[in-house]
This record gives structure tokens, sequence and C-alpha cells, in this order.
């Protein structure tokens, strides 16, 4: 994300995404009831049942109903069992330490699978932590007090999952109609329909990244929405569909998009002007089909804009020949958006069809399967090659540190030293110094708001009315800041804990000091608990990414020498492509965030993302087959780049593995003025591999690499 790219701090744990009220709203519903019957009631233990509905929602990372129903109810299971269990161990403070670094690592394991499993393992965590740190322990307090947790869980669960039964798909539904605003908006920034250029090239990455990811979303969603169920329904295909027809469309943006920006200054304004206004009618009928697969209105009418298309191909049949073939491209294009456009109006009444009754498979196959992948997943993750299992093992002796040191001073609600240290740990080395700053920042704000309130307001019953507001607005900012978060939890905490003693305002105070001991111990352990920095892992990562945009364009060149298409179209992006170009963008993001000293390398790896995305683009183009109507041979020197330039992508992958420094890269191809247009096309696709050579050697001259490796570039007349 920019924010990443330029290293600056970041503090928008998703980028792009807005405050979650129903969340908030959910959590409030759940947790601050049995504090207000608690108050009322003069029955302490209900605070348990709120702090079950709390941790719960925590780890509720939304999705289809069967993933937020598995992922609150592990949550609720395995939280009531660590308390109960760390219950039983109180009486021994010193058994506690070795305990808590055994709970941790396993806890901390649990990021194998996934944002839900480190969100339950974290909730785990605290939970145990909480147990060993009850005072006057006794196995009555252990079962009752894990029986209210549990409930507490339940009650979140049946808050979250209410209409399951009613509308199983309808979380499909939103992540479909996420991935086509997603689409939409990006297809106003690279076709704009006002006349306008593009948007600089930066912004369109991002919004790229933003399309892939909700895309992933919906099919994530779906997955897990279809996995298990007995029979089989129409309505699976029918969204299988309209993920596919979303990322074609995605696909097809990108190329017109890219055919727009190579042409000269319109030399035809008035077709020119109506291209645009047509792209403009087209993302309108997009959005009008994300309001229909809502439900809130009718599929839209594609006949007039087929009518203007043809109106269009009859135009550009009067063009110069030279600019005829370029125009072509284009409303080829925008023939193939609305194509597909169609095929997905076509697929959304198929959505509202019911599941067939007919079992197609055993009730716990599909169980069986995930339990055999996820022994399997943790089996092969036992290895300190893993950095999960380093991470495992890094919360687990930071974790036991934080209890011996609390235990050894006596110091006074000690247990949040360790949750500091649980919320500050990460895999990655960089996220977690930058949730240093967020939590010891917003726990010191928070404190002071703390204080205040606790002073201001002493009376269980007002403590009770203040947690209504402060668990809205903390659960809503979750998924947006996590500092702000960390800024309203901090009085959440003391007023629930205030509950009992109201007035103490000195629990903030100790919340803090505790605070900054935790963050002490967690930058220790980062440092010294066996680090594994992200600029060591950094070149493999870059390297398997232009690796598969070798293969990729090998594959685009040779497609090129086929036969013409009968109906050519963009071809879509490989998943391999797209999953090592997320990975190489996750590690810079690491990296940059790592250290001060790496932001001078935020501008080479931005232009390293940039000039990918621009390959796979021109590549994406390329494959719509040979673009030429009357069938001339492919330009000289085709053989040639055909040969050279995945090798030299490859020779920039083995500059990077080998810590060398990159070969010379290849010269651009010259046609004559106004030559073939396949070979204006060939020469956009070397013009990125010109880009990553300079990001590669930019990489090799911040690490100080001797001097250049051989040569190796197109012949001039390719």
């Amino acid at each position: 994300m920019p924010g990443a790219a330029t290293g600056r701090a970041t503090w928008l744990a998703a980028p792009g995404a807005g405050p979650n009220l129903r969340l908030g709203l959910r959590t409030t519903l759940a947790s601050v009831p049995p504090l207000l019957a608690a108050a009322q009631l003069h029955e302490p233990a209900l605070i348990w049942m709120a702090l079950g509905g709390l941790y719960v929602n925590m780890a509720d990372t939304g999705g289809a109903y069967r993933a937020k129903a598995t992922a609150m109810g592990l949550a609720s299971l395995l939280g009531a069992l660590a308390l109960g269990g760390g219950i039983g161990l109180a009486a021994w403070p010193w058994l506690c330490v070795p305990a808590m670094a055994t709970v941790a690592l396993g806890c901390g394991m649990l990021a194998l699978y996934g944002n839900s499993g480190a969100l339950i393992g974290l909730v785990t965590a605290w939970c145990f932590l909480i147990g060993i740190n009850v005072s006057e322990p006794d196995p009555a307090k252990a079962l009752a007090w894990s029986l209210l947790y549990l409930a507490g869980g339940g009650w979140a669960t049946l808050l979250a999952l209410a209409l399951w039964p009613l509308r199983p798909y309808r979380p499909v539904r939103i992540a479909l109609a996420a991935a086509h605003r997603a689409v939409a908006r990006y297809h106003r920034l690279a076709c704009p329909a006002d006349g306008g250029p593009p948007a600089a090239e930066a912004q369109l990455f991002t919004e790229k990244l933003r399309v892939r990811d909700a895309l992933g979303s919906a099919r994530a969603t779906l997955a897990d929405t279809r996995s298990g169920r007995l029979g089989a329904s129409p309505a699976d295909g029918a969204f299988t569909r309209l993920i596919e027809t979303t990322d074609a469309l995605f696909v097809t943006s990108a190329a017109l998009g890219d055919l727009l920006a190579a042409l000269p200054a319109p030399e035809a304004p008035p077709l020119h002007r109506r291209l645009q206004a047509l792209n403009g009618r087209c993302v309108d009928a997009l959005l009008q089909l994300e309001q229909a697969l809502l439900g809130r209105g009718p599929l839209p009418a594609l006949r007039e804009l087929r009518q203007e298309l043809e109106g269009i191909a009859a135009e550009i049949e009067g063009l110069d020949p030279a600019l005829r073939d370029a125009y072509r491209q284009i409303q080829a294009a925008q023939a193939h958006w609305i194509a597909t456009l169609d095929g997905a109006g076509e697929a959304i009444p198929l959505t509202a069809l019911t599941p067939a009754q007919a079992p197609t498979t055993s009730p716990g196959a599909g169980g069986r399967a995930a339990l055999a992948q996820g022994w399997a997943t943790l089996r092969a993750n036992l290895t300190l090659e893993s950095s999960v299992f380093r991470h495992g093992l890094r919360f687990g002796v930071a974790s036991a540190a934080a209890v011996a040191v609390y235990t050894l001073f006596a110091l006074p609600i000690g247990y949040w030293i360790t949750l500091t240290v649980s919320v500050i740990l990460r895999p990655s080395a960089g996220e977690s110094l930058s949730r240093t700053g967020q939590r010891v920042l917003g726990t010191v704000l928070g404190g002071i708001l703390a204080i205040v309130l606790a002073t201001c307001f002493p009376h269980p019953l007002m403590l009770v009315l203040l947690l209504v507001p402060l668990t809205l607005v903390m659960m809503a900012v979750l998924p947006v800041n996590y500092g702000l978060f960390v800024f309203f939890l901090t009085p959440w905490i003391v007023l629930y804990k205030d509950i009992d003693q109201p007035g103490d305002w000195n629990l903030a105070l100790w919340r803090i000091a505790n605070t900054l001991i935790g963050a002490a111990l967690a930058l220790a352990a980062i440092h010294l608990v066996l680090p594994r920095w992200e600029r060591s892992q950094l070149p493999a990562r870059l390297a398997a990414s232009l690796r598969c945009n070798a293969r990729f364009v090998q594959q685009v060149l040779d497609r090129l020498q086929e036969p013409p298409l009968a109906a050519p179209g963009p071809l879509a992006t490989p998943a391999e492509v797209r999953l090592e170009m997320g990975n190489a963008h996750v590690s810079i993001q690491r990296f940059l965030s790592e250290k001060p000293a790496h932001r001078a390398m935020a501008v080479p790896l931005m232009a390293f993302l940039l000039h990918s995305q621009r390959l796979i683009d021109a590549a994406v183009v390329l494959g719509r087959g040979d673009p030429r109507r009357d069938g001339p041979p492919l330009p000289p020197g085709f053989g040639a780049l055909r040969e050279r330039l995945p090798a030299s992508l490859a020779a920039l992958a083995t500059a990077l593995e080998q810590h060398s420094r990159p070969p010379d890269p290849p010269e651009r191809p010259r046609p004559d003025s106004g030559g073939d247009p396949l070979a204006r096309q060939l020469g956009r696709l070397v013009d990125p591999v010109i880009g990553l050579h300079g990001a590669v050697a930019a990489w090799g001259d911040w690490q100080g690499l001797p001097a250049a490796a051989p040569r190796l570039d197109c012949p001039p007349e390719a």
C-alpha cells in the first residue's frame, strides 16, 4: 500500500476498510447486558460472561456463516478450557511460567491457519493468562467461570449467526458486490469517461491490489459457504460464474486502460470522446448489476450499449489505416466487457435457487479431510525454517518471561505485561515493531481517558452505561485502526474492572506502567529470540515473482505463434503470478517497516511492483492473440525477443538469489513509425523489463554488491 511503500508508519490495519458498526453493535449486545446484570444483582461472576462476549467477537473475521460459526465456536470452547485450566494452575505461580510458555507456543502456531487461527490463538492465550491470575482459585470457580465464559461466547455466536439458516449466501453476495465496486472504481480511474487522463500509475497499482483482495475474499467466502454442506446447489455454479466474470471484467479493464494510454494525442477526438463515454456507461451498468445482485434493483439493460458499440465499430472503419488497428483493439476490448457483463447478468437469477436435498458426500467427510489437512500443515511447520514456528517459540519465551517478571516482583495486575507481549509480537518483525508504538501510545492516551472517567463516574451503573459507547466504537474501529482500538480498549478494561472496585483509577496507572514493561520485553524478544529479518527473505520473494512473470511472458509469446483465435479475448492472469506478486508485495511492506534505514529503498521497491504489474498488463494485452486482420508475418526479431525476454527476467531472479549485480537490460524494439501494432505492443512488453532491471540494480547498489554480471540483452534488430 502507499503507506508501506513510502516507509511511513502504517496505522491502518486494513487499508480501504471502513468501521464495522455491526460488529460494534453485536459486541455491545453480547458484553454489556451481563455487566449490567452484574452491577444490579451484585453478582461479579457475570463479568466472565461479558468477557466471553467480547473475546469471541474479536475472533470473528467475517466471511461465510460456516467460517464465522467455526471460528467463534472454537474461540468459545478453547477460551473456556484455557480459562478453567489457568484457574486450576493459579495456586502454583512458578508452575504457571512453563505452562504459559507451552500455551503461548501452541496458540502462536494457530497462525498457520490464517487470520482466524491467529485470533483464536490470541484470545485463548488471554483466557489462560487471566485464569492463572485469579485470586483464591478453587475447582468450583474454574468450572463455574468457564461455563459463564462459554455462555457469553455462545450468546455472541448466536447474535452473529441469527440469520444463518435463512440467508446462507448473503456473505457471498456482499463479498461479490464489494468486488464489483472495486472493479468499477478501477475502471473509472484507468478508463476515465470525462475526457481526462488516466490516474497515476501508483494509484492504479493500489486499486489493482484492492480488486485482487476483493476477488480473493469472494472466492474464499464462497468456498467456506459450500464446504461441508449437504447436497448440491445451482447457486454454487452461478456464484462461481459471477466471480469468474468479475475477474474477466477486471482483466479487460486493465487491457483497455493500457490500450487507451498507448494511444497518441487523439487524432479522432469525436470518436475518442464517444469511446470514453461508453466506458462510463459500462461502469454504470456494472454498478446496476451489483445492486441487482443484492436484490435492490433490476438487471441492467445492455441493448443500448451494444447499439452504441456497433456505431463505434462503423465509425472506426472510416478512420485512416494508421489509426484503425489501434481503435479496433479498443472497440474489441469494450465488446468483450459488455459480453462478459451480459454473462454475469444471466447468472444472477440462478443465485436465488435453493440447494437440492440429496446428499452427495458423507456428512463427516469434509471434517475428516480438514483435520487431516490441518495436521499435515502443522507437522510440516514444526521446524525452525518455519516463520510461524519461530514466532510461536518467540511468543512462548516472551510470555513466560512476562509471567516470571510480575510474579517475582509481585506487580499489581501484572498480567497486562503478558497481554502487551501477546498483542505486539507477530511473525513479522516489522509488523511487531509497528505495533509496539501503536500499543504504547494508544495505552497511554487511553489510560489518561480512563483516569478521567473512573474519577468522574464512580457508580457501577454509570460505569456500565459508559461501556456502551466505548464497546460500540472500540469494536467498530478494530478492522480499521489498531491504535484507535487500543485507545478505546484501555478505558474499557479499566471500567470493566471498576465494576467491582468503583473509583479505583490507579488501575489505569498500573496498566500504563505494565504496558511499558511488556513493550520492553516484546522488543527484547524481537531482537534476541530467533530473529529473522525480512531483509534476508526479500530477494527470494522478488526472485520468485520474476520467475513466475517469465513463465507467463513465455506463455504469451508462444501463444502469438499459434493460429489466430476464433474469438480472441483477454488472457486471464495465472493464479501463480497473482500469488507470487502478492507475496512480493507483503515482503516489501515488512522490509520497509523493519528499520528506518530500509526506507531508502521505498522508491526502487515500489518501482519493482509497478513495473511487474505493467509487465503483467502488457502480457494480458498481447495474450488476446495477434490483433492484425490481414495476417502478415511476425515482426523482425520476434524469435530473438521470444528467447531473450524470459531469459532476461530469469537472469534478474538469479542475480537476486545469488546476491550479485544484474546483467544489462534488453534493448527496446524500435519499429518504424506507423509500423505493425504488434511490434508496438512488443515494445511495451520490453519497457517494464528495463524498469525491473533498474529496480534490481538499485537493490544491488544499496547492498554494495560487486561489479556487474555479463551483458544479456536482445539484439538491436528485435
